[in-house]
């Protein structure tokens, strides 16, 4: 028995920076940002948690599958940058929507995240004989920015994603999920922990996002393109593709080498950049009620990350038009 998204929902915070307001805290222009990612805005945090918005987005989604929090059996979160080391982000959705009794877990796979988390809760429904799951994605990168570094301040926003898994029909199709070291470090997140009485001393690293551009520029336009090719050997004849929203550059170069219109790829990185894990979802969740995404139709979700991490997910869409 299958598994197929019976409801969506999004989140993101109110506050939207445009290219503009950047232009006042650093060097960099709106016509640069928009020449090399394709961004114009992005939202971010201003005293939302990660938690507020990832339960707003879990409730819009319970919503829309007219289902009650306590049908749920399982929640699984991604996030890197989850409000607290431990609880995990799905614990805290679980006791901010009042959810009695369910499984609780987190991944933590960059950007790739969502896609992650859509195959082990696929796996856990069947394994643990478990009717319905609630899989989100939430991110605050606001929170690990350099806001004086204008390589990496321009690309990334804040936001939610999350859809309601119901057993029953065969919605979630072919899956293939890949993994290499980073060897050369090419995107970070440094942890700083309190240390002993008696810990050698150390020089602290700033808890902040490194990135080597145009490395991670030339291992993303591959690993879409590879995602591609292995999803369409899998599952041959979907139509569409939901791609992580981290440049609009490494999209069209996807569209380009894997031979799809680039019409066939949705893309909202213009409205709210790089929200890492959360970006498909996001986008997910308004291709369907823009009317973009029909019932009947197959579309692959693509994402890519640190790790590095990347893959792709089929979806056999089920869920009426609205739009």
């Amino acid at each position: 028995m299958g598994t197929y998204i019976a409801g969506t929902g999004r989140c993101v915070p109110d506050f939207t920076v445009t290219n503009a307001m950047l232009e006042t805290i650093v060097d960099t222009s709106d016509d640069w940002i928009t020449k090399r990612t394709g961004i114009k805005t992005r939202h971010l945090v201003k005293g939302e948690t990660v938690t507020d918005i990832a339960a707003a987005a879990c409730q819009r989604a319970l919503d829309t599958a007219k289902a009650g929090p306590n049908e749920v059996g399982l929640i699984i979160a991604s996030t890197i940058t989850g409000d607290f080391i431990t609880p995990a982000l799905s614990s805290c959705i679980q006791k901010r929507l009042g959810i009695e009794s369910a499984v609780t877990l987190d991944v933590q796979a960059g950007c790739t995240g969502f896609v992650h988390a859509l195959a082990v809760a696929d796996s856990l429904m069947q394994r643990l004989d478990i009717d319905c799951a609630l899989v989100a994605a939430a991110e605050a990168m606001s929170r690990g920015i350099d806001w004086s570094d204008r390589r990496t301040c321009v690309l990334f926003g804040d936001g939610a994603g999350a859809v309601l898994l119901r057993k029953g029909r065969d919605g979630l199709g072919a899956a293939w999920i890949s993994g290499k070291p980073d060897s050369d470090d090419v995107l970070t997140i440094p942890c700083n922990y309190v240390t002993h009485p008696w810990s050698p001393g150390r020089a602290e690293a700033l808890p902040v996002l490194a990135m080597k551009g145009t490395d991670v520029y030339e291992f993303a336009c591959g690993a879409m393109v590879e995602a591609i090719s292995e999803l369409s050997a899998l599952q041959p004849g979907f139509l569409k593709i939901i791609p992580h929203q981290a440049n609009g550059r490494i999209i069209s170069y996807a569209s380009l080498k894997s031979g799809i219109p680039i019409e066939n790829f949705y893309m909202n990185v213009q409205d709210y950049a790089n929200t890492s894990s959360a970006s498909i979802p996001i986008a997910l969740d308004e291709a369907w009620r823009s009317g973009w995404l029909r019932s009947g139709e197959s579309v692959a979700l693509v994402g890519f990350g640190a790790g590095l991490t990347w893959g792709g997910i089929v979806v056999n869409w089920t869920l009426p038009d609205i739009a």
